[in-house]
């Protein structure tokens, strides 16, 4: 991949909301979405435990958990262990662009940045949806969608 040339390539980009978080006996949902138009993001029930622990109540009312995804964990998961090597080096998430989406498969690219003196470092990370989205919101940042991904995704409906 060159990565200078994905960072200019002008690709049309539509910032997407996280709206909640919808748990179900054997999958899990991330919805995000504009006002025009939502959509869900689904994975294994384990995804809802990424938002456990964030302070999403100005952005949205999670759905409750089931009684066994509430039960404290002996490992921390992927999206945890990214956010402390982020805090331990001081990486900054800047921002997650949702790029792709084929036969039911998002993919994300998460931008990491460090700053050391005058340089800013600049990370360019392929990164699973169930990670990227929860560390976003968790740092309080952009999540973007491509528009041709936004077009093609299927509506979600409460």
């Amino acid at each position: 991949m060159n990565f200078e040339n994905e960072l200019l390539e002008k690709v049309p980009l539509v910032l997407v909301n996280f709206y909640k978080v919808v748990s179900f006996r054997h999958y899990a949902g991330i919805i995000l979405g504009t006002e025009e138009k939502k959509f869900a993001i689904y994975g294994h029930v384990s995804m809802a435990k990424a938002f456990r622990g964030l302070d999403i109540s100005a952005v949205t009312s999670m759905t409750s958990m089931p009684p066994y995804l509430e039960m404290p964990q002996e490992r921390p998961c992927t999206h945890e262990v990214l956010n402390f090597v982020c805090s331990g080096f001081d990486i900054r998430v800047s921002r997650v662009v949702i790029h792709d989406y084929q036969e039911d498969i998002f993919y994300t690219r998460m931008f990491l940045e460090q700053k050391q003196g005058d340089l800013l470092y600049v990370a360019d990370v392929d990164a699973r949806p169930s990670d990227s989205i929860p560390l976003a919101v968790a740092h309080k940042v952009p999540i973007l969608c491509t528009k041709t991904v936004y077009d093609h995704v299927t509506s979600y409906e409460d």
